[in-house]
């Protein structure tokens, strides 16, 4: 099942990403070097709630890049805790 959702923080020293994704909370993915991403960015990707290396697609910019998927449905108190 295709899911989406935008780009509410960044972590460049980490090299990671939180996307929010409606009534889900946030899934957090760790960057592929070179990817650019920006906040708001709209990203979709196939495997619904697959974990390990995934494709992503950053819609906003055209783009895709095989990210690193750590979590889903991640909270907004614990996203505060790893994005801080």
């Amino acid at each position: 099942m295709r899911r989406s959702g935008t780009i509410a923080a960044i972590d460049n020293e980490q090299g990671a990403a939180a996307i929010a994704t409606p009534d889900r909370g946030y899934t957090i993915i760790e960057l592929e070097p070179g990817w650019e991403i920006s906040l708001g960015d709209r990203i979709e990707w196939d495997n619904d709630d697959g974990l390990g290396f995934e494709t992503y697609i950053n819609i906003t910019r055209g783009t895709t890049a095989e990210v690193f998927v750590e979590n889903h449905d991640v909270s907004e108190h614990a996203l505060r805790l790893q994005f801080s």
